[in-house]
């Protein structure tokens, strides 16, 4: 309306931020009493990230992001037996208004995020290949263009596949540095831009 863009605010709500009216004033809370949380509790270890489930799509005012499959799988180790590991499948949509890449949006050590995170039940995390990253991160991506690509992690060498069983991927999570340069020319639309994927669920 006269060139501003209004939400409802139940699709704030949705974001863990309620609303409330007194007279001609409106008081936004986030996360407060009576709202629900857009995160589990999880310690000093748990990041603020937008939530959801595989092959769900989630939209941080840059990407839409959605995981497609988490699927099991073994690496080659010479000399002793493969190891176990899983591979991530990712579709990244750039919804802004120009070509951009996730080199220049936070993502990775270099741009101020961190590499993407596969975490376990028990809370540790799995050693990624570096290389399945390296090429998807500084790719560019038209505007409403589409980056797909799979990230393999592997368990520390000598894990057997019954260890490896009893302890099973539930969160995935892409941290950003949601605090871009100018010359980005792009600028996310939440707070904190990171993602966090339950492994646990589907839609």
């Amino acid at each position: 309306m006269n060139g501003e863009t209004y939400v409802p605010l139940s699709a704030l709500k949705v974001l863990g931020i309620t609303g409330s009216l007194k007279g001609n004033t409106l008081t936004l809370t986030q996360n407060g009493a009576g709202s629900p949380a857009t995160t589990v509790a999880g310690g000093a270890n748990q990041i603020t990230a937008l939530e959801g489930c595989i092959n769900q799509t989630l939209f941080n005012g840059i990407w839409r992001v959605k995981v497609v499959s988490l699927s099991p799988i073994r690496t080659a180790d010479p000399g002793s037996p493969d190891t176990p590991g899983w591979a991530v499948k990712v579709e990244m949509r750039n919804g802004a208004q120009k070509t951009t890449s996730l080199m220049n949006t936070g993502f990775g050590a270099s741009s101020g995020g961190s590499q993407p995170t596969l975490v376990l039940t028990d809370g540790s995390t799995l050693a990624l290949n570096d290389a399945d990253f390296l090429k998807p991160w500084s790719q560019d991506v038209l505007q409403g263009g589409v980056n797909t690509f799979t990230l393999r992690f592997a368990y520390p060498r000598g894990t057997t596949e019954a260890q490896a069983q009893a302890l099973k991927p539930s969160k995935f999570i892409l941290q950003i540095n949601g605090a871009l340069p100018p010359y980005a020319e792009v600028k996310y639309s939440i707070p904190d831009p990171s993602l966090r994927v339950l492994l646990t669920c589907k839609k």
